[in-house]
Parts: C-alpha cells; structure tokens; sequence
C-alpha cells in the first residue's frame, strides 16, 4: 500500500472512529506528521495512523514512507492507548471482572489480549470514568519517570500532584523532577542490608471527592512491564470518603485492609507520606487481604499486621483456608491439592530442597486449618518458571529473558530444582510467547478446575522475598519490601474458586497460565541471565 492509499484508508468498522470523525478536524501534517504529543492526538484526525493500527503487529512500512519508523511507532503507541480509553470506561470494565477485579497487562504482540475483558494498559488506571484525580502515590521498584509522565499526559493529569517511592536508584530523577515537574515529589528507598531491595508495587488513586483506589501490581513503572511482558494487577473498588474526624478505626475492611495498608505506609516513616495517610479517612469496601513484607526481624502472632510475607499467609492459610478432608478409602486427601508457585526470578535455596523450599515457604503455603504451619510438608509443590526454549521462542528472543534474573551460578548449585520446575505456557490467555513477570501463588484441586486461594504479590520465590530460616521462637529476617493480596473464597461467598467448568451462575476466576502443566523435558533447562 503506497502512501497515498495509507492517507486516504480510514475504517469505519468501531464506534471510536466514526465517533471521532465528527469532532476532529484531519491533521493538515498526514503521512509527515511527526507529533507524538497526545493533546494533539485529541485534536486531530491521522487517518493513516488509523489504517496501521488496523493492520496489527508487525509494523510494515513503504519504502519511501517519509516518517523515521520509531516516530510512527510511538505515534501508534499513542494512538492505541487514547482508543482504550475511549472504547470501554473503566468502570465497565470493574464492572464486568467484579468481584475479583484481576485483571493482566495487554501485550501489543498478541493482539488479541486487547479484546479480552481483563486486559488493561497503565492509561486505563488513569481513566477519567473512574473519578477526577486529586492526586496520586506510586510505589515501585523501577520508575521511568519520563515513560510515567507520559502516561499520566494521555490522561489530561499530568499537572496533578505526585509522590513516587522508588527502589532501583536513578540519577536523573531527582534533577528531572526539580528542573521539569514541581507537582512531583519523590524518594529513593534505600535499604542497609546487602541483598534487599524496595521491591513493592502499589497504587493510590484519590479523587476530588476524596474516594480513592488502591492498586496492587506485579508491574514496574517502565514500558516494557507495560507492553512487553506479562504482568498483574489487581483494582480495588472505590472506597468512599469518610466524614472528617471519623475514629482512627472507622471504615475498617472485614480483612483488616485498611489497617494494614495504613500500618505498611507507616513503616517509611518519611515526612512526604504524612499527606497520604491522611488521605486513608475512607470506607474501605476490600474483602482481599493485603499482604506486606518491610526489612527487619518479625515474629510470627505477635502483633498484627505482621509485615513478613511467611508469617501473613501461613497465619492466614492457618485460619482460613479448608481443603477437602479424606473420609473414605477412595476420597482425595488435603495432600492431593497441590501448591503452584510461579514467579519471574528464582533465589538460592541450597543444596537440597529442605533447607528453605520445602522447609519454610511450603511451611506458609502449604497451611490450612486442618494442618497449620507443617514442617517439610508432603504437599506437591510445582514451579513455573520459563524453560531456555520458552524465551528464545518467545516475541523477543534472548531479550524476552530481560525480566527473568535467575542467575547462572545459582542454578549450578541446585540442580535439584529441576524435579519441581514447569514450562511457562499460557496458550488460553493468548501469552505463551511473552515472558512472565507475574508472582502468582495458589492451591488446586486434583482436577485442576478449582483454587482453595489464590496470591499475587510482586515476591518472587526468594528468601529476599519472602523471608530467611525460621528460627525456634517463630522470628525470621525479611530483607525487602514487598507488597501483594489474597484471595480466599469465604470472603467472596464460595467454597473454592473455580477456574474452569463452572455453571452458569459461577464466575471463573482468572487466571493467567495453562492448567494442567506442562512438563519441563529432560533436555530442558531454566532460563538463566
């Protein structure tokens, strides 16, 4: 198609463009508009821009195309995310993934992960159907805060105030944000111990009205976890503003959320949080439990909220989680429920599997409340975790691996591993090719159509993550910040979650990967940076 058919090609086949044609005027630029500004994009029609986005992946160019191709591919990249926000609000889009609210991050490879109902880019975090920002607080690991700001433009709220904690250093935030953005005030975590690390991803979005939400992801705030690798997130629904003055206590979650969350914050002891726990004066209307980990030495029923992965999901598992109790010969024992465990790194567990995996994390994630906190359970543990194979053939070759920082040496040292390790495949979901950067957690049924919980957290399977050894009074050393939530079915008014076969009158809950699993082969090996 030369450029003169790209210029004059415009679709009529969605509502957003026929929409649009009445109340943009055609860009006078065409093909040679080399504009990536997103306020221009809202004024003015790109007929061409519209035919491409048409054509889907990969980008094809003319020859004599008179646009450099990274200008068109930003362009599009701003075009498609403009759409998203235009075709569906987001709060039909809560609507629709009610009561669960999961939803993963859209993958511009496979395009047809922007047609499924859980699908979502940053921008629609952002979308103006949800309320009118006041301000907002962004805790992460890795910020690109020129990609962030970008964001928030498409948006119209790029002027509102915002507090960003961060982890991984960058040297020009401190001065881009001085020189560029004065709405913006941030904070490099730093942590004294070697291995830790300000890992925690969460999101809190005020409004006008002082409502908020709050969001808990497994995503970096930098493109590629946006448009390159799998990630999750989970979307709490808005919690209303309190009267002024309410008690300390008022608006309380029946998981305890809202003092969790307060009681995390409280944990940075910096100045620049004290407007944002302020902010907290809301009804907190969650039935998830927020899970927390923060740097230091805690104690397991001590007090509550304990900040340590291993203690908060063991204790919880403990009280709540009920599994099938074997009562005949031929019915399926707890022990036949197996814990699936799939993250985008991999720590150092040892020489054997006793010495941290089966005798700490399985300790947590094998508890129910027929078994509580068992020592070197039996249970089945799995691994997902991508195979050399699933990287190299995945959309980006060698550089899909970029978010799989499982190191070499590591895996020399425990080869063992292998006998728990599984592909990454997620052929339903449209995403075998894209690598994981989800932390995702759970406990299944034998016929692999039901969860007894779920977990998604941004800990990786790490004693960084999670915790070291438990010693004999129940105190472990946690060295990194990390935060997710869980899902357990009582609180959403069912025995298990179902995955898939459900009635009619059953919601599935989502999920991300293939069930069943798929073997590692004996020729197979882990993905190694």
């Amino acid at each position: 198609m030369d450029n003169a058919s790209l210029e004059r090609k415009v679709t009529d086949e969605s509502n957003y463009d026929n929409a649009k044609k009445t109340c943009k005027k055609k860009c006078p630029y065409a093909v040679k508009c080399c504009r990536t500004n997103p306020h221009h994009f809202k004024e003015f029609d790109h007929p061409h821009l519209d035919a491409l986005l048409e054509k889907g992946e990969p980008l094809e160019l003319p020859p004599d195309y008179p646009r450099d191709k990274q200008v068109v591919e930003k362009q599009l990249e701003v075009l498609r995310d403009l759409r998203l926000l235009k075709l569906k609000p987001m709060t039909e889009r809560l609507e629709e993934n009610r009561p669960y609210n999961l939803f993963f991050t859209t993958i511009p490879d496979a395009p047809q992960t922007y047609n499924q109902k859980n699908s979502i880019t940053f921008i629609n975090l952002l979308c103006p159907s949800l309320g009118e920002l006041k301000c907002s607080l962004q805790i992460n690991f890795i910020v690109n805060i020129e990609w962030l700001m970008k964001q928030y433009a498409k948006a119209g709220q790029e002027k509102k105030p915002l507090t960003i904690l961060y982890g991984y250093e960058d040297p020009d935030m401190k001065t881009y944000t001085q020189l560029v953005l004065p709405n913006v005030t941030e904070h490099h975590v730093q942590l004294k111990g070697p291995i830790g690390i300000h890992h925690s991803k969460v999101g809190i979005y005020v409004y006008s009205d002082n409502s908020l939400r709050v969001v808990v992801s497994t995503a970096n705030l930098y493109y590629d976890d946006w448009n390159l690798f799998c990630n999750g997130l989970w979307i709490s629904p808005l919690c209303p503003a309190l009267p002024e003055h309410s008690p300390h206590k008022a608006g309380e979650s029946p998981t305890n959320f809202k003092s969790t969350l307060l009681s995390y914050l409280q944990q940075y002891n910096l100045p620049i949080l004290k407007t944002g726990l302020t902010m907290l004066n809301v009804l907190i209307l969650v039935i998830v439990f927020l899970i927390t980990s923060v740097p230091g030495r805690h104690r397991e029923t001590v007090a509550k909220p304990v900040h340590c992965h291993l203690h908060s999901v063991g204790e919880l598992l403990s009280d709540h989680c009920v599994l099938p109790a074997k009562t005949t010969p031929t019915s399926k024992s707890p022990l036949s429920w197996s814990v699936l465990a799939q993250s985008s790194s991999i720590g150092s567990f040892g020489k054997n599997p006793t010495e941290w995996l089966r005798s700490t994390l399985l300790r947590s994630l094998a508890s129910h409340k027929d078994c509580r906190l068992p020592a070197n359970s039996d249970a089945t543990l799995s691994i997902i975790y991508p195979t050399r194979d699933n990287v190299l053939g995945s959309y980006y070759g060698p550089e899909g691996g970029g978010c799989l920082p499982y190191s070499k040496s590591v895996d020399e040292k425990q080869k063992w591993l292998k006998d728990y390790l599984y592909q990454w495949k997620a052929d339903d979901t449209n995403r075998s090719r894209a690598m994981p950067h989800t932390k995702t957690y759970c406990r299944i049924s034998p016929c692999t159509t039901k969860l007894a919980w779920f977990l998604i957290t941004s800990s990786n399977i790490s004693k960084s993550a999670w915790g070291m050894g438990i010693n004999k009074v129940g105190t472990t050393n946690v060295p990194s910040y990390e935060v997710g939530v869980l899902f357990l079915p009582k609180y959403f008014g069912e025995t298990y979650f179902q995955i898939k076969d459900a009635a009619d009158n059953t919601k599935l809950f989502p999920f991300i990967y293939d069930i069943p699993l798929t073997p590692y082969k004996n020729t197979d090996e882990p993905w190694c940076n």
